[in-house]
């Protein structure tokens, strides 16, 4: 399984290193990059407030071609938005330091370095030793390789994530709410932990999430004023809307909608979505309701089903966004409590089916690779559930982090 599980994913990085060298392939990458890179921009030139107009983001982001390895310059073919509050915006200011192309490869190895240490730093503070194949193996895989190229920067979130968790194992329930705040940057990330933490009545986190929160808010206010902060709510919110176009490609029960509606009615299929949401979200908080307070697996097990749920819940969800789950896959994995079928799943499933579907119609093969990571969600989620009522509770804390 380790040769299987580490060639693979060479075998996708070669692929794409060959396919982005050139042609509108070359366009995608750095995707999401660029609005990073041109938001930064006009935050410095405009203000704050600007970020967040789409016809001054389209002009910046018009200026910045990606140079592929062949000399051609190819422009951008899509122009993105930023959703995000005013005060994360200060974390791509130093990426102007840069001329594009170079900001991007940078950023991209930083990304890459930062997720090999922190999964090195998360799995030692909780007494684990990570071996280097095994780390290897985890780091190399297809959510992580999309983010790199698209240039996303949710690697930000794997760290307050698992910060987070570390403070709560640990017994500093207020310093974990505080960290837990780091994940505004995407809200709907917390759509079910918050609930989960409010029926488990951990309020303490909740009051270091508020007091985070505010200074978020606060921040945000004195930087773009209420208009930049009402745009940049506004413009999260249309996320979940018709601005986005690759709701059929993504990899929650929406998108299974959208997609079973090509071969049933409207209502079926989205009755069908809502009763797996109904489902999902019910049994999850349910998990929450039951749980005290606890380090060990059953811990573990309980993120791992919350986070696995959410990400069938969200409204706007790719899977690039799995790299969330990592640190916690790859805990669970040293500790030999992973069977392989579950491995198989994360590792086959999703790029055979990709494939598989290009042979016969390569239009639907992008839809087919959201909806086998939905059900790679669910499958997760439903071993995480069956696994954390079955283990034993043990009520003790981590001495050290």
């Amino acid at each position: 399984m380790d040769r299987l599980w580490l060639l693979l994913p060479l075998a996708l990085l070669v692929t794409a290193l060959v396919t982005f060298r050139s042609g509108p392939s070359c366009a995608y990458l750095g995707t999401d990059f660029r609005g990073y890179y041109s938001s930064a921009q006009i935050a410095l030139k405009h203000g704050f407030s600007k970020v967040y107009d789409q016809k001054l983001q389209n002009a910046y982001q018009d200026t910045l071609p990606m140079r592929c390895p062949d000399g051609v310059q190819n422009p951008p073919l899509l122009h993105v938005s930023l959703p995000y509050l005013p005060v994360f915006v200060l974390l791509f200011l130093p990426l102007t330091a840069f001329e594009f192309k170079t900001s991007y490869l940078l950023f991209s190895i930083l990304n890459l370095v930062i997720l090999t240490a922190y999964l090195v730093r998360f799995c030692k503070a909780l007494g684990v030793r990570s071996g280097s194949l095994r780390l290897l193996e985890w780091v190399v895989c297809l959510p992580v390789l999309s983010n790199l190229i698209l240039g996303q920067m949710n690697v930000f979130l794997v760290v307050c994530f698992g910060e987070f968790i570390l403070a709560y194992l640990r017994g500093t329930q207020t310093r974990s709410g505080w960290w837990l705040a780091g994940m505004l940057i995407k809200p709907h990330t917390l759509i079910l932990l918050l609930p989960g933490l409010a029926v488990s009545r951990r309020w303490r986190i909740l009051y270091g999430f508020g007091a985070g929160l505010l200074i978020v808010l606060g921040s945000s206010f004195l930087l773009a004023g209420v208009d930049g902060v009402a745009s940049s709510v506004n413009l999260a919110l249309r996320f979940a809307g018709p601005l986005i176009q690759t709701g059929p490609t993504m990899m929650n029960w929406r998108a299974l909608a959208l997609n079973l509606k090509a071969f049933l009615p409207s209502w079926a299929a989205w009755g069908t979505a809502a009763l797996g949401m109904i489902v999902v979200t019910v049994i999850s908080l349910r998990g929450w309701l039951h749980h005290s307070q606890e380090s060990g697996s059953r811990f573990f097990l309980l993120i791992l089903a919350t986070l696995a749920a959410t990400f069938t819940l969200s409204w706007h969800s790719h899977f690039y966004m799995l790299i969330l789950l990592i640190p916690i896959l790859l805990l669970l994995d040293q500790q030999n409590m992973l069977p392989s079928s579950i491995l198989a799943a994360w590792i086959f499933g999703p790029l055979g089916l990709y494939l598989l579907v290009i042979l016969v119609q390569q239009n639907l093969a992008r839809n087919m690779l959201g909806l086998a990571y939905l059900g790679v969600n669910l499958i997760l989620w439903v071993w995480a559930i069956r696994r954390h009522s079955s283990e034993p509770v043990s009520p003790t804390h981590m001495e050290r982090v």
